[in-house]
């Protein structure tokens, strides 16, 4: 079994796929759009996205698409965590996750013999990153 977080958007999905890819260096696969299918959708959505996956290393990690009919909320109980194992590579991808967000926690040496933060993007996506330090 694996678990792939799926983010949901009213009309953002392709910007947020843009940013995600580029901010984690993800790989970008099976974008599909609203005009690409036979789901119903007024014409303005043609271009809205109906699926899509980020992958790394081939392996997908998330998947995303817009759903033109759900009211969508923030939720501040579930968070994206990712853990790292090269610290200068986390602190690039915060950086680039935190532009036009929020920083909840900085990135900072914990107890736990790591560098943890937390930051909220731009699209309202809670983020938490870890990265053990190995000395």
């Amino acid at each position: 079994m694996k678990l792939h977080p799926y983010f949901v958007f009213n009309g953002q999905a392709k910007k947020a796929l843009d940013f995600y890819s580029s901010a984690l260096g993800l790989e970008i696969s099976e974008a599909k759009t609203y005009g690409e299918s036979p789901m119903p959708h007024e014409p303005e959505q043609k271009d809205w996205i109906i699926h899509a996956a980020l992958n790394w290393k081939g392996e997908t990690l998330a998947m995303l698409a817009d759903s033109p009919d759900q009211k969508l909320d923030k939720n501040p109980n579930i968070h994206i965590s990712l853990n790292y194992s090269d610290l200068e590579e986390m602190k690039t991808a915060f950086n680039r996750l935190s532009q036009e967000g929020e920083i909840t926690m900085h990135l900072e040496k914990q107890f736990w013999n790591a560098t943890f933060g937390q930051l909220i993007d731009k699209f309202g996506i809670h983020w938490m990153m870890n990265c053990d330090h190995t000395n």
